[in-house]
């Protein structure tokens, strides 16, 4: 009946990880196998959010992040590979 109804669900769908995405300041280096966070937050009302399995090629890593009173902990959890984690404060 209505071909295109699911057009803004996929665009929804998608809306969680680039929120998640800019309040952690997250940027992805592929080639340099660099995950990077600039001036990561997190909204009052999430303490913590663990990111598992985020995969670069065949390296990935296990990462949990925690709001302080002074900013966000980026604490790596496990790592498979040569995946560098910058954080920039």
């Amino acid at each position: 009946m209505y071909p295109v109804a699911c057009s803004p669900q996929a665009w929804s769908a998608a809306s969680v990880f680039l929120l998640l995405q800019a309040c952690l300041g997250l940027t992805i280096q592929a080639q340099d196998l660099i995950i990077q966070f600039s001036t990561p937050l997190l909204p009052d009302f999430l303490q913590e959010i663990t990111i598992t399995n985020l995969k670069i090629g065949r390296a990935s890593v296990d990462l949990s992040l925690r709001r302080y009173v002074h900013g966000v902990g980026v604490d790596l959890v496990r790592r498979e590979g040569a995946i560098a984690i910058l954080v920039r404060k």
